[in-house]
């Protein structure tokens, strides 16, 4: 190994280019090539992205919910009631869901690359998105479902959500909750099995009482796993975000 002498500097100065080199490359992928700068759900180059993180061709088919919806689980309602039927039969642990998508079309599609595609660029636009549905929520704590440490993806999707919303709403993501077993996957099951599946799964992190919390997740379409956890977290008062609302 070559040492470093008064007469040697030869170590220190490649060093010393190294770091300058490295700090181009950071520079140029973070501000001039940066993969978050596209639009989420095509990929297009855009200028906007912290005003609005897609492009006026994606803005033109976006599966936007519509106003008439429930004021607890956001599913679309056909009538002039406010809280749809299956919720006044059934009231859910939280207090109420907020979503701007339905699970279909480009959305369904960048969501899947999302999960299953390592894509966690992502993460960055869903967050710009969903902050700005939330700007007006008062809460403590921002939480996520968890998984089990068996399940196959890489990261954990709704961990790296709640984390960059954490960011947005200058607020704490703590991780409250933990994935006792294995589940089945819940988009090939009926709602009865989809109950069943999640029964008894989460358990408390932390002992909480009356915070107000963001429970965090990718999808619902029964809310099955959003109300299994936020039943754990029955002594705090829990609100509810996803990327989109899959309309059973």
């Amino acid at each position: 190994m070559e040492k470093l002498t008064k007469n040697n500097k030869k170590p220190l100065k490649n060093q010393k280019n190294r770091n300058f080199f490295n700090k181009i490359s950071i520079f140029l992928n973070k501000y001039i090539f940066p993969d978050n700068f596209k639009c989420i759900f095509c990929g297009k180059d855009i200028v906007n992205f912290f005003d609005k993180p897609y492009c006026e061709n994606c803005e033109k088919i976006l599966p936007f919910i519509s106003e008439n919806r429930c004021l607890i689980c956001s599913n679309e309602i056909n009538n002039e009631a406010t809280i749809c039927d299956f919720c006044q039969k059934h009231p859910p642990h939280f207090k109420r869901l907020y979503t701007p998508f339905r699970y279909e079309g480009i959305v369904k599609k960048s969501v899947l690359n999302y999960k299953y595609d390592n894509s966690k660029y992502l993460a960055k636009g869903y967050a710009l998105i969903l902050s700005e549905l939330l700007r007006n929520l008062d809460i403590d704590l921002i939480t996520f479902v968890p998984m089990s440490k068996n399940e196959k993806r890489y990261y954990n999707h709704s961990k790296l959500l709640a984390e960059e919303l954490s960011k947005l709403l200058k607020t704490p993501c703590v991780e409250l909750l933990r994935k006792m077993k294995d589940t089945k996957e819940q988009k090939s099951l009926t709602f009865k099995e989809r109950r069943e599946n999640v029964k008894d799964v989460f358990v408390l992190n932390k002992n909480i009482k009356n915070k107000r919390v963001l429970l965090v997740d990718d999808i619902a379409t029964t809310c099955s796993t959003l109300d299994a956890c936020a039943e754990k977290l029955k002594s705090c008062v829990v609100y509810a975000v996803v990327i989109a609302r899959n309309m059973p």
